[in-house]
């Protein structure tokens, strides 16, 4: 007894996810409730009861307000006017630039041997005058870059 149980749930079951495949899928589903009250769903009602068509899904549902609105081009609000110097200045803020010379100018400012290339480019040791040099040039970017 208990195997036939098990058997009729298996094929129940088999039945149930040949049927959900997409090939098997029909276009309209109808369902009606027989004499004794339990309601049947296929794809031809009997000729004698009264049937309804239900609507099915294919796995895609309508969009949602939320998505139509996020698939709506933004409108670009115009940009305002400012000084040109302002903007400029604006323009060479960049962290990444300003990070590489905070470091420059701390390694500056070591007693470390620093080598650069010369005239010829040919890597030479730094004399103090270069690395004066090199503190006004850094500081100069730290002062553009860094906000």
């Amino acid at each position: 007894m208990k195997f036939s149980y098990i058997v009729k749930l298996a094929g129940i079951a088999l039945v149930g996810v040949v049927l959900s495949q997409p090939g098997f899928a029909k276009d309209k589903v109808y369902t009606w409730t027989d004499s004794k009250g339990v309601v049947h769903y296929g794809e031809r009602p009997p000729k004698d009861v009264k049937a309804t068509l239900m609507q099915t899904r294919t796995g895609h549902s309508d969009p949602t307000p939320a998505q139509i609105a996020a698939s709506q081009p933004k409108p670009t609000p115009a940009p305002p006017v400012e000084d040109p110097r302002v903007a400029q200045a604006a323009a060479l803020k960049d962290p990444e630039r300003c990070a590489v010379a905070k470091e420059n100018l701390a390694l500056l400012n070591t007693v470390a041997r620093l080598r650069m290339p010369n005239a010829d480019g040919v890597m030479a040791p730094m004399t103090e005058e270069d690395k004066v040099q090199q503190r006004i040039m850094t500081q100069k970017v730290i002062d553009q870059t860094c906000e």
